[in-house]
């Protein structure tokens, strides 16, 4: 395994740089034997001022001829390396059918889809709050507002009878949502630890496999690239600790300290591009490609305000609008309509009135927005990545 993550001509390659950069510094060094440094004058207080002062010039210029090489090493080993790292960025895009553009927008879904799918499959991190609300509307779940504590709204996701048959990973959220507690009822800030959850994010990623459009293949490049670079880091930060050790006076120690932060830079440079290596399949670029293009249409009309609205929109489009990050924009925007009416699976026990369930539901959307650590808006203005943010060039 060890052998198919990491390639053998990367290790020797970068073992011949290293032997390439301390040679010609061991060689250079013993090349000036006159050369002392400042630690040695000092307790060698009997040599006569004239040599300390020669020996002290000497010194200055050996050092700078250290940082001199070091900096070269540095650039040289993060030049090599990441020129090494790109080309084999360029060639697993080469790889990827570039057919799947982003198209302008789209009012229609492009199929039916759980909102929880179409905001994983386009990369969103807020596909949890999609399928809160997908669910909430099938009638799995229900939120209710409880009684205030310390001055604070209180908001708790219900847990009601399964009425059929759950997706695989509608199940896993559930599960995962109600872990460790025995009653039906679970505060609404445990939905941001489902970001953390492995069974539900595994589940999400294992039904785009069943539709064909995750890679596992793909995945593994990505791993593999990621793999590479943290090894890069690794052995620059072991040669970054070697020339501490030595001393950045000498220039083995200087060629090591440079040569180790250009890895360091080169690898942490491979991470980042590690993200953007794409794990779709070309059909489930298209597929994120029509999405996109329906989440962009989506929140021109959560932005439009002399757009018609049409109140059955609201609810209808709700788990779509959380799912690619833009909630709190979708409800500010129905909210100004006095004839947009809540969804009924929501309940706001603590007060009456229009005004104030309304207030309730602004209060719960809210709390979710500065909980849930997943809720991060998408980009919606012509991604870069395999989701929405990296799949899509």
């Amino acid at each position: 395994m060890l052998r198919k993550v990491l390639s053998t001509p990367l290790i020797l390659t970068l073992l011949a740089f290293l032997m390439l950069l301390i040679f010609p510094g061991l060689a250079t060094a013993k090349s000036l034997p006159d050369v002392r440094f400042h630690d040695y004058l000092e307790t060698n207080p009997f040599q006569p001022a004239l040599q300390g002062q020669q020996t002290s010039s000497k010194t200055e210029i050996s050092a700078d001829s250290a940082r001199l090489q070091g900096g070269i090493a540095a650039a040289i080993s993060s030049l090599l390396t990441i020129t090494f790292l790109l080309r084999k960025r360029l060639f697993y895009q080469r790889q990827v059918d570039g057919a799947a553009q982003a198209l302008k927008t789209s009012t229609l879904p492009p199929q039916a889809l759980s909102p929880g799918l179409a905001a994983h499959l386009c990369g969103s991190s807020n596909a949890a709050l999609a399928t809160l609300f997908d669910l909430t509307q099938r009638g799995f779940l229900r939120i209710e507002e409880k009684d205030r504590q310390w001055g604070q709204r209180v908001f708790e996701i219900v847990r009601q009878p399964i009425k059929e048959t759950l997706q695989h990973h509608e199940e896993a959220f559930i599960d995962a949502l109600f872990q460790f507690h025995k009653t039906d009822r679970v505060p609404l800030s445990r939905v941001a630890k489902l970001v953390y959850s492995k069974t539900y994010q595994k589940a999400l990623d294992e039904e785009l496999i069943l539709r064909g459009w995750h890679s596992p293949e793909r995945m593994d490049k990505r791993e593999q690239f990621a793999f590479q670079s943290g090894t890069i880091m690794t052995i620059g930060l072991l040669l970054f600790a070697m020339g501490i050790g030595i001393g950045w006076r000498y220039f083995p120690g200087a060629l090591l300290l440079g040569s180790g932060g250009g890895f360091l830079l080169a690898g942490f440079v491979g991470l980042i591009l590690s993200l953007s290596i794409p794990t779709l399949t070309n059909e489930g670029r298209h597929q994120a490609a029509q999405w996109h293009a329906f989440a962009t249409y989506l929140k021109e009309v959560a932005q439009d305000d002399k757009q018609p609205l049409n109140p059955v929109l609201f609810d209808r489009y709700l788990p779509l609008a959380a799912g690619f990050g833009f909630l709190d924009q979708w409800v500010s925007h129905f909210f100004n309509q006095p004839e947009v009416q809540l969804p009924d699976w929501f309940s706001n026990i603590c007060s009456a009135g229009q005004d104030s369930v309304k207030d309730a539901f602004a209060a719960m959307i809210l709390s979710l927005k500065t909980t849930d650590v997943s809720y991060i808006p998408v980009s919606l203005e012509g991604g870069g990545s395999e989701t929405i943010l990296s799949g899509i060039p």
